[in-house]
């Protein structure tokens, strides 16, 4: 059979293709500069699909796009009405400050902008430009941070009427022009834009003030805001805010504002943080949401400090402990068991299997003096107290985004994903939520105990977490499993749930036990006569 004749005009032009790649080459490798040049910890992640795809909507914004990953989304546009409003404040804030001088101080951080974010974006200069400052004014004022002191007399005034006249926005999709999410030429065209964005707000006026639907978006905006994939990097913000602050070099007013607001937000958490101790330096609104909800402390304990005891029958306990172990066999049995519980401890275990143990569960009680933060666990003398966890139809979308902020970002460490692989263990049934829950360790507001263990289950769900690391939980995972090998505990506990629970079953064992004693007493002491 013959050869088939090669068609020469399938050939690919090799010259075209290497100039093509070696562009495509130095793009990226560029990108990849500009972010080792940053912190990496200010990197913009995109959610991956698979993790995406067991809850969509938790990492998807409603009503409110920041950055450009969401930007220009079709149900986003009615928002952008709102940014346009709070530009228009801030120019009136301070008049000698044009538009292009606002444009201008940040064209020169576009390219340190672009490499906080993990995927390339499709926008081009000044589309990214006009992103960076209506998103940067938004933020300012939606979360209060031109309550200046440097801002000029009025400021306060004109800011009460700004933001009066933002909560009497109409929010009907119906009415809001496409235009205010197009790429825009120059800076006429964005005056052009802020002109109509005023005409649409006082069109809005005469249909009538909606404000069930206006406190529903601001609701939702809120929670938008900290979205891992809706951030903008919180430089940028401050070199805006940087045109009215007195002091160019000093912005701790701004952060102070944006803290209170956060404050606000995660109100139902305990936080150690307070108004003397706010953050000063966060590189987004996530992350400065993620200071608020670590550790005070690490749980550095040594593993004597952990002797785990159960809380009743302790005098019984030490007695039998006294006799079983001599002498410095008593360190010794109590350091192979830590060891021993050191190996074994790669997981938790559900809280009803540590309560058949003897561990107690208990909620820690918040301490204005002694404040702590939703993850200080502490765990001594077989009683874990774990701070109140709220939990409502939005706590998924605030855990699960922290979650992907520490697996993208690990420099930010791992104490929020071992919190949240503990609770999920703790909680793997509806039996062991409804421990929790009578204890007042979790106040949930969802339909059913089985539903808040399905959350905290699908939450671990695709998180790498390594057990054998050291997370901040470690110690306590230990003693915990230490706890729960140990066989005295688990009989202790035996006989407490058996016997004891109930006050008649206790006197009853009680008295039988009397009884016993009474007869082996007369027994040795009739045989003591007989023998005398």
């Amino acid at each position: 059979m013959a050869a088939e004749e090669y068609d020469s005009s399938y050939d690919v032009d090799i010259d075209e293709l290497v100039i093509s790649m070696k562009t495509d080459l130095n793009r990226c490798m560029s990108l990849v500069e500009d972010r080792e040049k940053g912190n990496r910890c200010c990197l913009i992640c995109k959610i991956v699909h698979r993790i995406r795809q067991t809850d969509s909507s938790a990492y998807e914004p409603s009503v409110l796009s920041i950055g450009p990953y969401h930007h220009s989304a079709s149900p986003l546009r009615a928002m952008e009405t709102e940014k346009w409003i709070c530009l228009d404040y801030i120019l009136k804030l301070n008049p000698e400050v044009s538009l292009r001088e606002y444009l201008s101080s940040i064209s020169g951080l576009e390219k340190e902008g672009r490499g906080c974010y993990a995927e390339e974006t499709n926008m081009d200069s000044r589309e990214f430009l006009q992103m960076l400052l209506l998103d940067s004014c938004f933020i300012l004022v939606y979360l209060g941070g031109m309550n200046a002191q440097g801002a000029s007399v009025n400021a306060e005034q004109l800011k009460e009427n700004v933001m009066h006249e933002r909560d009497r926005v109409v929010v009907d999709l119906s009415h809001m022009d496409p235009v205010c999410c197009q790429s825009l030429s120059g800076h006429t065209a964005m005056d052009a834009e802020l002109n109509q964005s005023g005409k649409e707000t006082e069109d809005s006026h005469s249909q009538g003030n909606n404000s069930g639907n206006v406190e529903w978006y601001n609701s939702s905006a809120v929670y938008d805001l900290l979205l891992l994939e809706n951030q903008i990097p919180f430089f940028i913000v401050k070199t805006i805010y940087q045109f009215f602050s007195r002091n160019v070099a000093s912005t701790s007013l701004l952060t102070n504002n944006i803290s209170e607001f956060m404050e606000g937000t995660i109100h139902h958490f305990p936080k150690v943080i307070t108004a003397a101790n706010r953050p000063g330096d966060f590189y987004h609104l996530l992350h400065l949401c993620h200071k608020y909800l670590k550790p005070s402390h690490k749980f550095e304990y040594e593993y004597h400090q952990y002797a785990a005891k159960p809380c009743c029958f302790q005098f019984v306990f030490d007695v039998s402990r006294k006799i079983f172990t001599f002498g410095q066999e008593q360190n010794r049995f109590h350091e192979l068991n830590w060891l021993n519980s050191m190996q074994q401890a790669n997981r938790w275990r559900r809280a009803v299997e540590y309560h058949e143990a003897g561990m107690q569960f208990k909620k820690r009680e918040f301490d204005e003096d002694n404040p702590h933060s939703l993850l200080d666990i502490r765990f001594g003398k077989g009683l874990m107290e774990i701070p109140c966890l709220p939990i409502d139809d939005k706590s998924s979308l605030l855990f699960r985004n922290l979650l992907a902020f520490e697996q993208t970002c690990p420099q930010v460490g791992d104490d929020i994903t071992s919190y949240f692989v503990l609770m999920s263990q703790l909680t793997s049934t509806a039996a062991d939520v409804a421990l929790l829950a009578q204890k007042g360790i979790i106040v949930h507001q969802l339909e059913s105990d089985e539903d808040v263990s399905s959350l905290f289950t699908k939450l671990s769900q695709y998180v790498a977490f390594d057990f054998n690391g050291e997370h901040y939980l470690k110690s306590i995972c230990c003693a915990m499993e230490a706890h729960y090998q140990s066989r005295i505990n688990r009989w202790m506990a035996w006989l407490w749930h058996n016997h004891f629970s109930n006050p008649w079953l206790g006197f009853a064992a009680i008295a039988s036990a009397f009884l016993v004693l009474c007869s082996v007493m007369q027994t040795v002491l009739a045989f003591l006569a007989y023998m005398g």
